[in-house]
């Protein structure tokens, strides 16, 4: 993975030895510590070798919304399911021996993200839950990643890259920092009593804008990541800033983890309303984050992303010129292309 690094951004990259995570506590501690200190770690030395990588590295898989995070356990539950019915028909065009190949494929992807859990975790999830990617993710706007419930759980996110090239995240404020640095200007009139997926999705909204402005606001200092093909990483999307810049192929896991242990402390709730407060304090002409504190009017609604993924991210090859500023695509303004 090689990081090319903002001097205005701490580094909070980390890296991390598979056969220490496997076989010293203190290792597998400091990797979990990490996760909770709102940094990016990556574990080198974990072995892809069982995987038939040459197959999943030429998938190409339609670019619409119910492909872009194809559910793992859709695919290896039993039965019949429409899920299982598209991939064989849409994703394989009806080749049964790729579709059950890949099915084997995830099966062995799944194992060996349960095996990382496993040794990274201090205690259970209550849930986990896997999606392939095999459609193309081109320029997503900065943001925090939300997730219902917030305040009750911390959330895990773990990343392989399937494909042949790099995929290319830009990360920027970490999320205590952006608050606190915010000051006043980015979180005034907030509640702090707010659910913890709503205090951040003002913050987030007011910093980077709505999705509508993906990939345009331009203010905010970024690390670019180039992950390597076969490199493992996990981050908490809710308190790392992050936008894919470009990226085709990768297996993405969603562990949920429940509130209850010391070993869980400082927990996601408690960050957040502890920058709260320190950003309360500082006045407006104080902050320093540099973003671009949209007013509430200026954020752009979301699409209905379901129904509109074709148009707003599937558009990856238009024969055209599309230009953006720092309110969205200026041909939806305007009616101009080229």
């Amino acid at each position: 993975m090689d990081v090319f690094l903002d001097r205005r951004l701490p580094d909070y990259f980390r890296s991390h030895s598979w056969q220490s995570i496997q076989h010293d506590p203190v290792a597998a501690s400091a990797a979990f510590a990490d996760f909770l200190g709102q940094r990016f770690g990556v574990i080198h030395g974990f072995s892809l070798a069982e995987l038939d990588r040459d197959f999943l590295s030429d998938l190409n898989f339609p670019q619409t919304w119910d492909f872009k995070k194809l559910q793992v356990d859709s695919l290896l539950g039993h039965g019949a399911s429409g899920a299982k019915k598209a991939l064989l028909n849409d994703g394989f065009h009806g080749d049964k021996a790729a579709y059950n190949h890949f099915v084997t494929q995830v099966q062995l992807l799944r194992r060996m993200c349960l095996q990382i859990l496993s040794a990274i975790l201090p205690i259970k999830p209550t849930q986990v839950r896997l999606v392939t990617r095999f459609s193309e993710t081109r320029m997503e706007n900065l943001h925090y990643d939300q997730d219902a419930e917030s305040d009750n759980h911390e959330a895990f996110r773990l990343y392989i890259n399937l494909d042949r090239s790099p995929r290319i995240w830009a990360t920027s404020y970490q999320m205590t920092e952006l608050v606190q640095l915010g000051g006043r200007r980015l979180v005034s009139d907030i509640d702090e009593r707010s659910p913890g997926e709503m205090i951040l999705k003002r913050v987030m909204s007011r910093a980077f804008g709505g999705w509508n402005q993906r990939a345009t606001e331009r203010l905010a200092p970024r690390h670019m990541v180039y992950v390597d093909p076969g490199d493992v990483f996990f981050v908490d999307g809710r308190c790392v800033s992050h936008q894919v810049m470009t990226g085709h192929r990768v297996l993405s896991l969603y562990a949920r983890i429940p509130h209850g242990s010391p070993r869980l402390a400082p927990t996601f709730a408690t960050k957040l309303r502890q920058a709260l407060m320190v950003a309360k304090q500082v006045p407006p002409g104080g902050e320093t984050a540099i973003v671009n504190y949209f007013e509430p009017r200026q954020v752009t609604a979301a699409p209905q992303l379901r129904e509109e993924w074709g148009s707003v991210f599937g558009e990856t090859q238009t024969g055209r010129i599309r230009r953006f500023d720092d309110s969205g695509a200026v041909e939806n303004r305007m009616g101009t292309a080229e």
